[in-house]
């Protein structure tokens, strides 16, 4: 019997081996080869195209600030956390998985007990059947600074790749200061944009850039590692010119005059009367359920209404200008009752009625409505009235940068609404629109000498701290009337607080100038209950006007309609608080030459420092040559009837130095330098100084100063 050989017989046994299992599996495996890499090559590249795709990444958005620099919007950024449970090896997770319960029950969701989110973690991991979908939301709207903390977790802290945790940013708008200019800031986060956020929007929302995202099973995308995508530019940061505290006064003056009278809207304007730049604009209107008021829309600048008496300024102005009247020119008012065709037109002072002829002087003071639809009928013919007031810009729009301005309206012949009591009624503020801004650029005008300048919101945008836009104070015209007209104005303006119909909202802090206005808002119609409009536009300081400001009141149910009696107590409200905190509206209290003090008035035998010495006399314009005065750091004042002398001082030449009469700082100082310990008591000047003695009764090195 032949030798069994067992090498061959293995031999064998492999190669049936490799012919039986290995063969097949490299040859399906080549055949899956081919058909991925030819055959189906389309349909998988469509396949993994589906699962990355370059989105949009919103860059993020720039700052509005004040003019002050307070943060007035701005973008905080918000992330939703999501977790992936596969991600981590199963060492790594089960031995960190107590430790990651725990600290995201006491720092992230403390609704869920440690145990409860064990259990919940343990779940997720050890689902029989994988889910399609794998990753589960942790929190939602969670800040930067708790992101920081949540990336520092056991698991976590492994990242993306390798501890599951899924990041998503998304940002939102937040006003640090609340309600405060709402409107005139705006809104944005997929609302309809309004405000300096919609005027401004190319700048401040930057350039968008692109990034590549992977899609993670159930439907979200997170970004890949792909650097070679385009990074988001961010936006500029926006500086307007409003002033916080200003319009925190105006928006508390008027949301106290809304809740006591109960109109249906209300609205401020604050403006610096050389350069235009708005300091304040508020508007409060009802709520949709009529419980409170908002600032939900810009009346200051999209509601054009009859203005009423504050109209009466450009009638003035007209009438000066054409040279059809002085101020001294008297007029009948009829006792405040006058017929035109079919119209009766009345004056609303009570007093009127007692009158007959009066100065125009008095007639504009007093609101007239009489004595100015008089002047205008009588002194002008057809379209000459509207054309003057036209000159004055009147049928212009500001160009405020902010969208929906409404249009002006003059009443002229061409109009198709012009009838024989227009030019009447146009005198005293009806047949013509106007909204609060257009009228307080008329009035800020007559404030400003007669230089009209064009309103504006936001003074600089810049970028990283450089500016990349400025916008400078526009002048709209150099001169609206002749300087003697303005003067004129000015002082009518002046004698409606001083005398008029604004005579008991008179200061005795502060001069300032406006006029009243009420108007009837829906004359036209019959049958319904009437609506007013109580406004007051003007300015102050009187003789140097810093701001002007209007005020507008819309239909109020309670208190009254006046303007005198409810927009002009807000103005001067306003005026007062601004007066009262804005240094800039005060005449300083040491310009001028500075006093000269004759030397008994200096304090005698003070010592201290030689510079701060020097500066102190040279303020009272005591002048002291420091350069002809020996090398020295202290120095002694030395004040007589007729002459002041200051002495180089050496403490180093006294056994034990006297600091009488030094501050303290400076006593400190000589006294440390000599090795001296020092316990003062009081404070002051050293008035006294007390050694302490060692045992021996030998003066010691600690000394107590007395100050006072």
């Amino acid at each position: 019997m032949a030798a069994i050989n067992f090498k061959d017989e293995a031999l064998v046994r492999i190669y049936a081996i490799l012919a039986v299992i290995v063969m097949p599996v490299a040859v399906l495996l080549a055949y899956r080869t081919v058909d991925i890499a030819y055959l189906k090559r389309a349909e998988f590249l469509a396949m993994g195209e589906s699962l990355f795709r370059v989105r949009t990444v919103q860059a993020e958005r720039g700052n509005i600030y004040s003019n002050d620099e307070n943060l007035l919007a701005t973008s905080v950024p918000y992330f939703s956390l999501h977790f992936d449970p596969f991600v981590a090896s199963p060492k790594a997770y089960y031995s960190n998985i107590d430790s990651l319960a725990y600290l995201l029950s006491v720092h992230v969701n403390s609704d869920y007990t440690p145990g409860a989110w064990r259990d919940s973690l343990i779940a997720m991991r050890d689902s029989i059947n994988r889910p399609a979908r794998h990753y589960y939301k942790i929190a939602e709207s969670v800040s930067y600074s708790k992101l920081q903390q949540v990336q520092r977790f056991p698991i976590f802290n492994e990242g993306r790749l390798g501890g599951g945790l899924i990041v998503e940013k998304r940002d939102e708008r937040k006003r640090p200061f609340g309600w405060l200019a709402r409107r005139t800031i705006g809104k944005v986060d997929g609302e309809q944009m309004v405000g300096i956020e919609d005027a401004f929007n190319t700048d401040l929302a930057g350039t968008s850039g692109q990034a590549e995202m992977f899609q993670i099973p159930g439907g979200g995308w997170i970004p890949t590692e792909n650097l070679a995508i385009v990074e988001p530019t961010s936006g500029a940061d926006v500086y307007t010119t409003l002033d916080v505290n200003i319009q925190d006064i105006a928006e508390n003056a008027l949301d106290k005059a809304m809740h006591q009278h109960l109109p249906e809207w209300g609205s401020v304007v604050v403006m610096d009367v050389e350069t235009g730049a708005i300091r304040a604009m508020a508007n409060l209107g009802r709520n949709t359920d009529g419980s409170d008021y908002f600032e939900m829309y810009n009346y200051a600048i999209a509601m054009a209404t009859e203005p009423g008496s504050t109209f009466k300024l450009a009638t003035m102005m007209a009438l000066l200008e054409d040279d059809k009247v002085t101020l001294d020119s008297e007029i009948d008012i009829e006792n405040g009752t006058k017929e035109f065709y079919d119209v009766t037109i009345e004056d609303s002072n009570p007093m009127s009625k007692h009158w007959n002829v009066i100065s125009v002087r008095q007639a504009f003071e007093q609101s007239s409505n009489v004595a100015m639809a008089k002047l205008a009928d009588s002194l002008y013919s057809d379209n000459e009235f509207s054309d003057r007031l036209k000159s004055f810009h009147l049928e212009e729009k500001t160009g405020l940068e902010l969208e929906g301005e409404a249009q002006p309206f003059i009443n002229s012949t061409g109009s198709g609404t012009w009838s024989g009591v227009s030019r009447a009624w146009l005198a005293f503020g009806y047949e013509s629109k106007l909204t609060p801004l257009q009228t307080l650029t008329f009035f800020n005008a007559v404030a400003n000498n007669g230089r009209m300048m064009k309103p504006y919101l936001v003074k600089e945008v810049r970028r990283e701290g450089k500016v990349i836009k400025a916008f400078k104070p526009t002048v709209i015209d150099k001169k609206i009337a002749s300087q003697g007209t303005i003067e004129q104005l000015r002082s009518l303006l002046e004698g409606v607080v001083d005398r008029g119909t604004a005579y008991r909202l008179k200061s005795d802090q502060y001069r300032f100038a406006g006029k009243t206005g009420t108007s009837l808002q829906n004359y036209g119609k019959p049958g319904r209950r009437k609506e007013y409009q109580a406004s007051f536009a003007g300015y102050f300081p009187a003789d140097n006007p810093k701001y002007s400001v209007i005020v507008v009141i819309y239909n109020p149910s309670r208190g009254g309609y006046y303007g005198s009696e409810l927009a002009g107590p807000v103005f001067r409200e306003i005026a007062d608080n601004i007066y009262n905190s804005m240094i800039e509206v005060h005449e300083p209290l040491n310009q001028g030459p500075r006093p000269v003090l004759y030397a008994s008035q200096l304090p005698n035998r003070d010592a201290g420092h030689l510079g701060e010495i020097a500066k102190v006399l040279d303020f009272v314009n005591v002048h002291i040559d420091v350069d002809s005065l020996p090398a020295t750091e202290l120095a002694v004042v030395d004040a007589g009837d007729e002459r002041v002398d200051i002495k180089p001082w050496n403490p180093a030449t006294q056994k034990f130095p006297n600091v009488r009469g030094m501050r303290l700082r400076d006593a400190v100082y000589v006294l440390e330098n000599e090795g001296y310990i020092v316990h003062p008591q009081g404070v002051g000047r050293v008035v006294d100084q007390k050694w302490q003695t060692d045992g021996r009764g030998q003066r010691g090195r600690d000394v107590t100063l007395i100050l006072n």
